[in-house]
């Protein structure tokens, strides 16, 4: 059968991996989504320890979604495929450990990003996003399990970008002591502290707070999701633009519920109740320190930004 030509990226994540075959779009910088998945498979447990390492079962059972993802991507016959690891490979102490795995079992190399080319590939992605086109200066903001990356942007051109380890998997671990309870007000101080003192010390610059924030990642998806059920609609039909007020709320509801009563909110995925109300946190702290009362989640990024690659070459 002839090779198509979609390209095929698969993204190694610290909470989820994911899939996603993508075409050429119509228009500069445009991509078409063909398929898309996402499993949740939490690599990154474990992660923010002294030495950080990947647990075994972690790696099994990232080797096996690595596996199911590249069978899906054959379906399509690809005529490139990617698999890119971030951070909880790129800080594990037996990351070059899980590549060799991947390898072994796919027989293809898994790239692993630095914080740098991490950065880079979101912004490249979050250009083919329509709903931006026309903004040329914007501030980005994208959160995971392992750490969250801030990028500035001025005409196409990126000005400032860095990878702080402010990821929700990193903070849970390190400041919830028991993660089936409810989160205090104390836990939530610690992690506004932790997250302000390292912004601050990165010296990312937010001026003026009239330049358009943008946010990716799962944290804000799931955000989106949760709200738009909550206003008895869709992901797709509710605002992509959230505003603090918004967060806030839906922080103070997921804090003062235990584990098991977070699980069963609707379109919050069980894997995630532990960690959303870090990254609710985060996501608030953030938004306070840049002067921001609203920010516009985009679904374009990291893996959009390596499809983006594939199909120039």
């Amino acid at each position: 059968m002839p090779v198509s030509e979609n390209v095929a990226v698969i993204d190694v994540g610290s909470n989820s991996i994911k899939l996603l075959i993508a075409g050429p779009g119509k228009g500069r910088d445009r991509l078409e989504t063909v398929f898309a998945e996402t499993i949740e498979t939490r690599i990154s447990q474990g992660i923010s320890g002294e030495l950080p390492s990947l647990t075994d079962k972690a790696m099994q059972a990232g080797l096996e979604t690595i596996c199911e993802l590249v069978r899906l991507a054959q379906e399509y016959h690809p005529r490139a495929t990617s698999i890119v690891a971030t951070s909880a490979v790129r800080d594990a102490l037996n990351g070059m450990d899980f590549s060799a795995m991947v390898y072994e079992a796919t027989g293809m190399e898994m790239q692993v990003l630095s914080g740098k080319e991490e950065a880079s590939l979101i912004g490249k992605g979050l250009r083919c996003e329509p709903q931006i086109a026309g903004i040329h200066k914007f501030i980005q903001m994208d959160i995971g399990g392992g750490s969250l990356e801030l990028i500035r942007f001025e005409h196409d051109q990126i000005i400032q970008a860095l990878s702080l380890q402010l990821g929700a998997v990193r903070l849970t671990e390190r400041f919830v002591a028991d993660k089936d309870a409810a989160i205090d007000q104390a836990t939530e101080a610690a992690i506004r502290e932790h997250v302000q003192a390292a912004i601050t010390q990165s010296g990312f610059n937010f001026a003026p707070n009239s330049m358009p924030f943008i946010a990716t990642g799962g944290a804000f998806t799931v955000t989106r999701a949760v709200l738009a059920t909550q206003a008895g609609t869709t992901l797709e039909n509710f605002s992509p633009v959230l505003d603090r007020m918004q967060i806030q709320q839906l922080k103070n509801k997921v804090m003062a519920l235990p584990l098991h009563e977070r699980m069963c909110i609707p379109h919050l995925p069980a894997s995630r109740a532990d960690i959303i109300p870090s990254a609710l946190i985060t996501i608030e702290q953030v938004m306070q320190l840049s002067q921001r009362s609203e920010i516009i989640h985009s679904l374009f990024n990291l893996r959009y930004g390596v499809a983006a690659e594939l199909l120039r070459k």
